[in-house]
């Protein structure tokens, strides 16, 4: 049945108390930073120990205050806040079915501009919002790569760490940058600005720069001599 102060009026919704700071829950989030649910149940923690906990569960809110459409360190954040023990409520299903059984459908995807500076000559790349970056250049025929990297990238797998552009406005309507990403282009001697293009989603208005240079080379730069 539909347990009294849930925010989702729903059977598939459970409220579940859990100590904070030893939930046993590993929690996760999509590219897109917004929406939380769980991972993984670490083995005997709180969690798996309840019994009202799966993996794939959504994060619907925490001790009544919604965090369903949250990013993903705002709940965090409002979870670090909870004093001892979170009354949180969990949806068993995928976030779409959460988001219906709110009373909201997924969003349809809005528009974002990319603008493109290659080398002083500019242009604007008009995309669906969440449009990955790199697939948005390559299809509007713009070139990410240096040198014979056109041929020997990875082709957007997210492996060879070369299609680098830097993300000279509107990076908050970007992804978060990873540890992976940001260890692969420290690797390179990239200014701060800078992302993997197959890595990053666009959600509004950015303004980025292809082929920046570089100091560094471990995939090699404009000054180490490489040919990439």
């Amino acid at each position: 049945g539909i347990e009294a102060g849930a925010v989702v009026a729903d059977p598939r919704a459970s409220l579940v108390a859990l100590p904070r700071g030893a939930t046993g829950v590993e929690w996760g989030t999509d590219l897109s930073f917004v929406g939380v649910y769980v991972r993984a149940l670490l083995p005997g923690g709180a969690a798996e120990q309840s019994g009202a906990v799966a993996p794939g569960d959504q994060l619907v809110a925490i001790d009544g205050d919604a965090v369903f459409d949250a990013t993903f360190d705002a709940a965090m954040a409002r979870l670090a806040a909870v004093d001892a023990e979170a009354r949180l409520e969990f949806f068993r299903g995928d976030r779409t079915e959460l988001l219906a059984a709110v009373g909201r459908s997924q969003a349809a995807p809005g528009a974002a501009t990319i603008t493109v500076d290659d080398r002083g000559e500019r242009r604007e790349i008009v995309v669906e919002a969440g449009a990955n970056l790199r697939d948005a250049l390559v299809k509007d025929g713009i070139d990410v790569y240096r040198g014979t990297t056109a041929w020997t990238n990875c082709a957007g797998h997210q492996m060879c760490g070369t299609c680098i552009v830097d993300v000279v406005g509107g990076a908050a309507a970007t992804n978060r940058k990873s540890n992976d990403e940001e260890g692969t282009l420290n690797l390179q001697g990239c200014e701060p600005s800078c992302r993997l293009s197959c890595v990053t989603f666009v959600y509004g208005d950015v303004e980025v720069r292809v082929r920046p240079d570089r100091d560094g080379g471990f995939f090699g730069s404009a000054t180490s001599g490489s040919a990439w």
